[in-house]
């Protein structure tokens, strides 16, 4: 059972959002492409996993929480790809989308990966980042009473990330060797009772929290208006007839309003005024700002030109 499914991140959306709304002569666009190209490359990685994961004949009841976010009692973040839940015990996955030679030195932290092209990168040590999030995980079992082992494991999405020696010994492997490592956990851990797991699962996603992601947005310099999800770069939507149509490929957007608010959401911010609304929706009439306002899923406060809006989750 999936009790917290996979979905594109903020950060994504933002990209996504930038993207649409910078000039393409912007310094920063190709920047945002770049990085949005490898947003969505782990994703992608991700979600090949999630898919193995269809094949393989699981202990039974089992629980999935993917993108599991939270944060601990020192304020620091933990964020894990795949938590999975089943009677003998606790999986914590770091899904790495990489391709190239990869080499690992554990007496220094550190993963390289080499590139086609020849070039040496450095990457943050994942085994690292397991260990920290296991040992978050086994204060929270002992703090809710409940034993079950705890196992973690990094996975290659691609079969073109090709491992060196440096790795032998580290819990590490393709896609393709999780049919193997759950067979033989499932095996090594005798069952708990199956009826104290969902509790703990249920705990655990009433702890998920949708981490906020910092990003650097050049909004002064992004075009305004509800921009056509078609022609793209910039092309404003005409509002006519309580209809939002694109002069230049003729799409009549019915979900322009939302679609542009949640723009809104992602480059500003949760709240909004009239004034602001109209600046970002290029909008020149107060009166049919307000009357748009009135259609969008907002919270009110305050009166007249005080009145000020909140964005409802």
């Amino acid at each position: 059972m999936i009790l917290l499914a996979r979905q594109p991140s903020d950060s994504q959306k933002i990209l996504e959002a930038m993207l649409q709304r910078l000039p393409q002569t912007h310094k920063e666009y190709a920047y945002v492409r770049e990085r949005l190209g490898r947003v969505k490359a782990g994703l992608a990685g991700e979600q090949r996993v999630d898919a193995e994961w269809l094949e393989l004949d699981l202990p039974t009841p089992h629980y999935f929480l993917h993108d599991f976010q939270t944060m601990n009692d020192f304020g620091s973040t933990h964020q894990m790809d795949t938590i999975f839940l089943c009677p003998h015990f606790l999986l914590i996955l770091e899904i790495k989308n990489i391709t190239g030679i990869l080499s690992y030195d554990a007496s220094y932290a550190q993963l390289t990966r080499t590139t086609i092209e020849g070039t040496v990168e450095g990457m943050v040590d994942p085994f690292l980042q397991l260990e920290r999030h296991v040992a978050w995980m086994k204060k929270l079992l002992q703090r809710e009473r409940f034993h079950l082992p705890i196992v973690h494991a990094v996975v290659l999405a691609t079969r073109n990330g090709i491992l060196t020696k440096g790795f032998e010994g580290q819990p590490i492997f393709h896609v393709t060797g999780l049919r193997s490592c759950i067979q033989r956990w499932t095996e090594m851990y005798q069952p708990v009772k199956a009826e104290n797991l969902l509790p703990f699962a249920t705990r655990l996603l009433s702890m998920h929290t949708r981490l906020k992601k910092e990003m650097t947005v050049p909004f002064k310099e992004m075009m305004k208006g509800v921009v056509c999800p078609h022609c793209g770069n910039g092309q404003r939507l005409q509002y006519h007839y309580r209809k939002w149509t694109c002069p230049r490929c003729g799409l009549v957007d019915h979900n322009a309003l939302n679609r542009t608010l949640e723009d809104y959401r992602l480059l500003v911010g949760p709240q909004l005024t009239n004034r602001s609304f109209r600046e970002f929706f290029a909008i020149e009439s107060p009166n049919l700002a307000y009357k748009l306002l009135q259609q969008l899923p907002l919270k009110a406060e305050g009166e007249k030109k005080h009145r000020k809006y909140w964005i409802i989750d």
